[in-house]
């Protein structure tokens, strides 16, 4: 952690940090500067975790310097060290948000070391609060808005319309990463579109939003692939999922997307990376693991469901996608 230390005298802010080992409290002193206004000075340029300040000096007292940081600089985090002993005083800094008063005449460096411990621990649990408190607002977006994304992109209109794309790529960037990331490797998966396994981390999200603009320039404006194709293709997999409990044949999928069955084979295969059949099984075997999850039918009834009468071939059909029979799942 980042410290500065704001004090008229001279010696004295000298003294604070010659008398205390901050190092041994993950703490390093970055700056030591005579009064408020130039502590805003020397903020605007550095980043400060935590302000060591007096309250009475020329120009900008304490309290007014924590007054204008909590609006402008809000991560950064106060404690008072001053000669004023005045309760009041105390009352107005803790009420500011400072993590403790230390007065300058009662400071004594041998008690030094429970004194930076106890300041540390109330900073770190305050940073912990915050974390907690941002992890449950990142949660708010769980609800219908983020659902509804999810739909839109999967319906993968964005791939073939450069409008819809900027629209989602607005969308998307209003949202936490993590859950923007979500939606684009659910979406994928979903859409049964190429790259789907190599989707990389993200460090932000401007790297998550050229990545998906580089996808589609490498793997449809710069192929064969035209957009109506992929657009077949997507209601082709719309298909699938719409009829998972019966049985699917190629012709079927290619004449409800008004496609002839070689011509559909072929493309959908080159904008999906994989063949329909596969891509058949696919989905049946995960409609089969949701309803295994459920615990609501035996596994008989869900391959029955599925279209399969012989239950080997279907454990063994679920084992090469998920590993394990559906009886280990």
């Amino acid at each position: 952690m980042n410290v500065l230390i704001v004090d008229d005298d001279k010696l004295a802010r000298k003294g604070l940090i010659a008398v205390i080992d901050w190092e041994q409290y993950g703490l390093c002193v970055v700056g030591d500067v005579q009064n408020g206004k130039k502590a805003l000075e020397f903020l605007e340029n550095h980043p400060v975790d935590l302000v060591f300040t007096d309250i009475d000096m020329p120009e900008m007292n304490g309290l007014e310097l924590m007054k204008i940081c909590k609006e402008n600089y809000p991560e950064t985090d106060f404690v008072i060290f001053s000669v004023y002993e005045d309760f009041s005083f105390a009352r107005q800094a803790l009420r500011l948000g400072a993590l403790d008063y230390i007065s300058k005449i009662e400071f004594d460096p041998e008690e030094c070391d429970a004194i930076l411990k106890k300041i540390v621990e109330k900073y770190q649990n305050k940073r912990r609060e915050k974390a907690e408190r941002n992890l449950r607002t990142e949660e708010d977006w769980e609800g219908e808005n983020v659902r509804k994304l999810e739909e839109e992109f999967k319906s993968g209109r964005w791939i073939f319309d450069e409008n819809e794309l900027e629209k989602m790529s607005e969308q998307l960037s209003e949202l936490p990463l993590r859950y923007a990331e979500r939606i684009l490797v659910s979406s994928f998966n979903h859409l049964q579109l190429s790259q789907r396994d190599k989707i990389p981390a993200f460090e932000t999200m401007a790297e998550l939003l050229n990545w998906i603009h580089s996808w589609l320039q490498d793997s449809y404006l710069n192929s064969n692939s035209k957009t109506d194709d992929i657009s077949l293709c997507i209601r082709a997999v719309q298909y699938i999922q719409e009829h998972v409990t019966e049985s699917i044949r190629a012709e079927a999928a290619a004449d409800a997307v008004g496609m002839s069955r070689g011509y559909f084979s072929t493309k959908f295969r080159e904008v999906t990376g994989e063949t329909f059949h596969n891509c058949v099984i696919r989905y049946k075997m995960k409609t089969a693991a949701k309803e295994i999850r459920k615990g609501e039918k035996s596994m008989t009834e869900i391959a029955l469901e599925l279209g399969y009468d012989n239950f080997y071939y279907f454990s063994k059909l679920f084992r090469k996608e998920y590993g394990c029979t559906p009886g280990e799942f």
